[in-house]
């Protein structure tokens, strides 16, 4: 499983839940005991060994962390956690020399602030507070980028679908991909019925059947509203594999009390490129701008 996925999949944790990593027990103890008194949650390991076990579990807000040696395996757990939960603020304290050269590198793997020791205690606070700041504009900058390129049901089923316009690109990136390395990609159109064909069930009825395909598809496909269509991108999949998954859907689909009803106002659709690639409009629009770029000069 990917980190993006890892960071779906963990607790969701209270917004001023601190990490501390550092070989002195008594110094995480003074540590712990000075932001308890500023109702800050801490939690701390001497190792890292236990330190990945807790962070692979939660997500912190901040980390505050020593640089213990082995030093690579310090910057290791840096990008790590870079990787998981970029919002998570890194504070590094150290009593070490770091040269110039290094203190570039600990900045580039993911290390958002370094304090050298000894410090006060209420500079420490400083900089979390700093740091808390820094996560909140990162996650609220997340959260506008998610609503500019997801369908508002989204929300409802906790499931990546695409609205129509985020779609339509991710189609065009894909084309241009394919042409690129000559590789296969298939396309997926699952007409719907109107709303006023089915009332006031709708939202539920789209609701449960964008479940199951999200569900039943794979992570790296690509699920979206395309004019009235459910359509999924499937990289990588030749005619066969297309088929396949059409019929996969289908069968989950026509078993699915709820939607039996209209399974028979659905319509499946498949192509795959390059062959059997007469798509509708208004994704042949995509492909003929595409076509043209690639023609020869």
């Amino acid at each position: 499983m990917e980190l993006g996925s890892q960071i779906a999949n963990k607790l969701i944790m209270p917004a001023n839940l601190i990490f501390l990593l550092d070989p002195f027990k008594n110094l995480l103890n003074a540590y712990r005991m000075i932001l308890e008194e500023e109702k800050y949650l801490v939690e701390t390991s001497t190792n890292l060994q236990d330190a990945y076990e807790l962070l692979k579990g939660k997500q912190y807000s901040v980390i505050i962390i020593e640089y213990i040696p082995p030093f690579e395996a310090t910057n290791d757990m840096i990008r790590w956690v870079k990787r998981s939960a970029p919002e998570t603020y890194i504070i590094m304290v150290t009593n070490a020399t770091i040269d110039e050269k290094t203190y570039e590198k600990l900045f580039d793997m993911g290390v958002d602030d370094l304090v050298l020791k000894p410090y006060a205690p209420e500079k420490i606070l400083v900089h979390i507070k700093k740091g808390l700041r820094q996560r909140d504009l990162i996650l609220k900058v997340h959260r506008l980028e998610r609503l500019s390129i997801l369908d508002p049901i989204t929300q409802d089923i906790e499931e990546a679908v695409f609205n129509t316009i985020f779609f339509k690109k991710c189609f065009r990136q894909e084309l241009k991909k394919s042409k690129r390395h000559q590789h296969p990609f298939s396309l997926l159109l699952i007409q719907i019925p109107t709303k006023g064909k089915i009332g006031d069930r709708f939202n539920s009825f789209y609701m449960e059947l964008a479940k199951i395909i999200r569900r039943f598809t794979r992570e790296e496909d690509m699920v979206g509203k395309s004019n009235g269509e459910i359509g999924v991108i499937l990289p990588e999949t030749n005619e066969i594999g297309s088929q396949a998954v059409m019929q996969r859907l289908s069968s989950l689909i026509q078993a699915h009390s709820a939607l039996k009803p209209y399974v028979q106002a659905l319509s499946f659709r498949s192509f795959t490129y390059p062959n059997q690639f007469s798509i509708p409009e208004p994704l042949k629009t995509v492909l003929e701008e595409v076509n043209r770029e690639y023609l020869p000069a």
